[in-house]
C-alpha cells in the first residue's frame, strides 16, 4: 500500500500588530466610559481620595503671568482656610533636545503660601514659544490623587497628536476624580477652542479672565475652584456667591463621551512669540 503523501501546510502570515495612534486610543477610551455609564457603572470616583492637593500651572507668553500665578496660589491657600491644602507649581523650563519647552514642576508640597512663593521667584521663568499643554497633565497623572489640576494659560502649541495626547491624560485624571480647570489669559481663538476641549473631555470647567472687566468675576470664580481643591462640593456650597453654583452645575455635567468635536478642533501653530524672562 503506497505511503500517503504528507503535506505540510505553511502557518499564515500574521502581521505584527500596530500600536494605536492616539487619537483611536482616546476615542476607545471615551467609548468605553460611555459604555460603562450606560450600564451603571460607575466610571470616576466622584473626588479624589486622601489629602487635599492640588497643582497650579502657568502656561502664558504674557509677562504677567508670573505675578498672577503668585497672587492666584496665595489665594488657593486663603480660601482652603484650615483644610490643609497641598500645592505644587508647574511651569516651562528652557527647552528640551526637540527645543519643545516642556513643564518642571516643584519636588514638594507646599502648604503656605509664602513658602511656595519664594520658591516661584527663585524659579526660572521660560515661559515662551512652544509650549505643550499634554505635557503638564501628564505630570499631573503622574503627581495624582489630586482635588484639582488648574492651567493658566494663553500659549498653546501642540499638534494634533499631542492634542490628542492631552486628551488622554485629561481623561485620565478625570477618572481618578481630579477637576480640571482652564482658565484662558488673552484672546486667543486657536487656543480658547482647545482649552474648551479638553475641559469638555476632563469633565471640567474653561473661563476666560480678562482683568480689564472680570476682576470681581474671577475673583468669585477663583474662591470657589480653591474650596473645592481644599473641600470637595460641601465646601463649595459654603461659600456662597454667584460663582459657586456656576461651579456646581459644571461639575454635574456628563464629560464628553465622543470623540467627534475632535475634529471641530482646528490646530493652527500661533507666531512664536518672545516673553519677558
Amino acid at each position: 500500500m503506497p505511503g500517503k503523501k504528507v503535506t505540510k501546510q505553511a502557518a499564515p502570515v500574521v502581521a505584527p500588530k500596530q500600536p494605536e495612534d492616539a487619537a483611536s486610543r482616546l476615542k476607545g477610551d471615551l467609548m468605553q466610559d460611555a459604555i460603562e455609564r450606560m450600564l451603571g457603572k460607575e466610571a470616576e470616583k466622584p473626588i479624589a481620595p486622601g489629602k487635599p492637593r492640588a497643582v497650579l500651572a502657568l502656561a502664558s507668553h504674557a509677562p504677567g503671568g508670573w505675578d498672577r500665578a503668585k497672587q492666584l496660589q496665595r489665594g488657593m491657600f486663603e480660601a482652603a482656610g484650615d483644610n490643609g491644602l497641598e500645592l505644587k507649581f508647574a511651569f516651562y523650563g528652557p527647552d528640551d533636545e526637540s527645543l519643545v519647552r516642556r513643564c518642571r514642576i516643584t519636588k514638594n508640597w507646599f502648604t503656605d503660601a509664602g513658602a511656595m512663593a519664594a520658591v516661584i521667584d527663585r524659579s526660572e521663568c521660560s515661559c515662551g514659544c512652544y509650549l505643550h499643554i499634554r505635557s503638564v497633565l501628564e505630570q499631573a497623572v503622574k503627581e495624582g490623587p489630586l482635588r484639582a489640576m488648574v492651567i493658566v494659560a494663553d500659549a498653546f502649541h501642540d499638534d494634533q497628536e499631542s492634542l490628542d495626547e492631552a486628551a488622554i491624560a485629561a481623561n485620565k485624571l478625570r477618572r481618578a476624580g481630579t477637576r480640571v480647570f482652564m482658565i484662558q489669559l488673552g484672546n486667543d481663538a486657536a487656543t480658547k477652542r482647545k482649552l474648551e476641549y479638553l475641559a469638555g473631555i476632563s469633565g471640567g470647567m474653561y473661563f476666560h479672565f480678562d482683568p480689564r472687566t472680570q476682576e470681581q468675576q474671577f475673583s468669585e470664580l477663583w474662591a470657589v475652584v480653591s474650596a473645592y481643591a481644599a473641600g470637595g462640593e460641601k465646601a463649595v456650597k459654603m461659600t456662597g456667591g454667584q460663582a459657586a453654583p456656576l461651579l456646581l452645575q459644571h461639575i454635574k455635567q456628563q464629560p464628553m463621551s465622543i470623540i467627534e468635536k475632535r475634529d471641530r478642533v482646528i490646530l493652527s501653530r500661533p507666531g512664536c512669540r518672545n516673553s519677558k524672562k
